[in-house]
């Protein structure tokens, strides 16, 4: 029987299909039983339908150059 931490390690397997049935079959299992994993699969799917909306663009040089500090910002000392 899988448990919360299953369902979160499996979740875009489960969404993408990737599963086999016997392990789905328990993902959806967990899912009827458990609202906490039934709403955290749902919001990964609403991420998902989302970001296939949405054209992608590369990311600019300052952009990742923000997104480096930012890092560097929140973990100063894991250099």
């Amino acid at each position: 029987m899988l448990n919360c931490r299953d369902i979160g390690t499996n979740a875009t397997e489960f969404l993408s299909g990737a599963l086999p049935w016997h392990i789905n079959l328990q993902v959806i299992w967990h899912l009827v039983r458990c609202g906490n994993c039934r709403l955290a699969v749902i919001q990964i799917l609403t991420l998902l339908r989302a970001l296939r909306r949405r054209q992608a663009r590369p990311a600019s040089d300052e952009q990742v150059q923000a997104w480096l500090r930012a890092l560097d910002d929140a973990h100063p000392h894991d250099h």
